[in-house]
């Protein structure tokens, strides 16, 4: 005796593809599961369901996943279109529910045909903006849009200009409107090796990271206040930041370029803190007219690289 499940969303496609296979194959739903689980089948059935066909999970059961361990053969046939449309993200959509049991049984059985799970892992959650140029040292430069040179030209950069006082490629790990978190997490997982040279130019903490439809969209977000969690937020950050540096032997200069008088008090005393001189707004804008301007930028690598001479 064969059992042969046929899954996938509660459409007219799971039962067509469910009959072609076997013309007496039935659905199982909330009429006759109960009936299905406790059924000693002594000939070959195909049947077919869906996650929304059954009762929901709780405490103590979860039919779907019991049908599955009943059954010997399991075909998995996704919908283009999920009925509740869970191609737009959530937490318990049918498609992510449906995969998340259909791995488990897997695992347990290898009897599960038409699984990917490629999309959940190469996960845009973890792309990183720029990479490793060189098995030399390198610099490396993070932060938000004026990090990134946002009104300036590529050349014009204060981490390109340092890069090149110092004669050593660059990779920036920047994004306009990004967090201090983005960045952190940036540097974190990026290949940065002892001996080279990490600028990051602290932002502003009143920023959140949002994710949309599977990617990360760095901006601000006007709706979060500056407040002491938004600051544990930062100072963790820069610790966590400093402690990776100084285990693998990389140089870090924290330059706080727009973050709050709050946050460069808490972190003036850490030695890899740089203070730029104070400035009630930036020496030259750049061509949108919003951001610091290519005069701002050569001061700010001057500064930099002064400050690397003295090491």
């Amino acid at each position: 005796m064969t059992i042969n499940l046929f899954v996938g969303d509660n459409d007219y496609c799971l039962a067509e593809q469910a009959k072609i296979y076997h013309p007496a194959a039935f659905l199982i739903d909330f009429d006759n599961y109960k009936k299905f689980l406790k059924t000693v089948y002594v000939e070959d059935i195909t049947v077919y369901t869906s996650f929304s066909d059954l009762p929901k999970i709780t405490g103590t059961d979860a039919v779907f996943f019991e049908i599955l361990k009943k059954s010997d053969n399991i075909f998995y046939c996704p919908t283009l279109k999920w009925s509740d449309h869970s191609d737009n993200f959530s937490w318990n959509s049918n498609q992510t529910i449906t995969e998340y049991f259909l791995y488990h049984i897997n695992l347990l059985k290898n009897n599960v045909q038409g699984l990917d799970l490629t999309a959940y892992r190469n996960s845009n959650y973890l792309s990183l903006n720029d990479t490793r140029k060189t098995d030399n040292k390198q610099l490396w430069v993070s932060g938000c849009s004026i990090a990134h040179g946002v009104g300036v030209s590529e050349h014009e950069k204060f981490g390109t200009l340092v890069s090149n006082k110092l004669n050593l490629p660059v990779s920036h790990l920047t994004k306009g409107g990004s967090r201090i978190e983005w960045a952190k997490d940036q540097i974190l997982r990026s290949d940065i090796r002892k001996n080279d040279i990490v600028i990051w130019g602290l932002t502003q903490e009143v920023r959140a990271p949002m994710a949309i439809n599977k990617k990360i969209i760095a901006e601000s977000n006007p709706d979060i206040l500056l407040n002491e969690t938004s600051l544990y937020r930062a100072v963790t950050s820069v610790h966590q930041v400093i402690n990776f540096c100084r285990k693998i032997s990389a140089r870090l200069i924290l330059l706080p370029i727009i973050c709050s008088e709050h946050l460069q008090l808490l972190i003036h005393n850490l030695d890899e803190y740089y203070q730029l001189p104070y400035q009630t707004k930036p020496l030259d804008l750049g061509t949108d007219g919003a951001h610091p301007g290519p005069i701002q930028h050569r001061v700010w690598a001057d500064l930099v690289y002064e400050h690397l001479l003295k090491d």
